[in-house]
């Protein structure tokens, strides 16, 4: 019923070491580690990972990633841009993320924007200037809801449509829908905007189900709404993130109706 939704990682979990190890997975090994090990077949890529890496490893990464057939999809940034008060760097540092989505072989890069509700009509044209050039790469921008301070559904679709085109969308989250007030009202409305969805999870129960409120009932909503794009696990919980992950994954395919293993 819902074979199209692709069940990826939002991958800033692994900018952690596992269990008593000592420093992270090599960036090299990051592919094949969530295809073999957490058994997810997509990742979004947090700048983080990336940050001061050459484009020939960037390379060397997209060939790992196809050679585990688990690719990255989309170049992510936490720290919000503010377009108003420095434009031309945030509009440079959305060039420079799509160049490097380009050499990943993503298709979208997502960044999160200030004062979207106050100051729209003057970051729309900023961004637009940019999609030119990220179209000549085939590269999408996803826009990111923040949470703290909380962007509200209606703004953000204003931002999207003062921009316009066929490349921009919006990439929301759990977390932030929660912070509405509102979340399945606040999903629903951006859901026809979405390329993607985080699926944030803070905690698993003993059967690794997510107790975070409400997530099942997103995940049915996304379904019933005929979502058919990346559905990211976005854990930002503590412990073991690669136990989490894999239960949240397992209990994801389960709901979609996937649970056939990973070939």
């Amino acid at each position: 019923m819902s074979s199209e939704i692709l069940v990826s990682l939002s991958a800033s979990c692994l900018l952690q070491p596992l269990p008593r190890q000592q420093s992270p997975i090599a960036l090299l090994d990051v592919p094949r580690f969530v295809a073999e090990e957490l058994e997810v077949r997509g990742i979004n890529i947090p700048v983080q990972m990336i940050r001061h890496q050459s484009p020939q490893t960037l390379d060397r990464l997209r060939d790992e990633a196809d050679r585990a057939q688990c690719p990255c999809l989309v170049l992510y940034r936490d720290e919000p841009l503010d377009f108003v008060a420095e434009g031309e760097k945030s509009a440079q540092v959305l060039r420079e993320m799509g160049k490097r989505a380009r050499i990943l072989g993503c298709a979208e890069i997502a960044v999160r924007v200030t004062k979207i509700a106050t100051a729209s009509q003057q970051i729309a044209p900023l961004i637009k200037a940019v999609l030119d050039g990220l179209q000549r790469l085939e590269v999408n921008l996803l826009i990111r809801p923040s949470d703290e301070p909380c962007d509200q559904p209606d703004a953000v679709i204003e931002l999207i449509r003062k921009i316009g085109g066929f490349h921009i969308g919006a990439m929301p989250s759990f977390s932030n829908a929660a912070a509405t007030g509102d979340a399945q009202q606040s999903l629903r409305k951006l859901i026809p905007y979405s390329l993607a969805v985080e699926a944030t999870v803070t905690s698993v129960g003993k059967q690794g189900v997510p107790v975070d409120e409400s997530f099942d009932e997103h995940i049915d909503m996304l379904v019933k709404l005929g979502f058919s794009n990346k559905l990211s696990i976005d854990w930002r919980g503590s412990g073991n993130w690669a136990l989490a992950v894999q239960s949240v994954r397992a209990h994801l395919m389960k709901k979609l109706g996937q649970e056939d293993p990973v070939a």
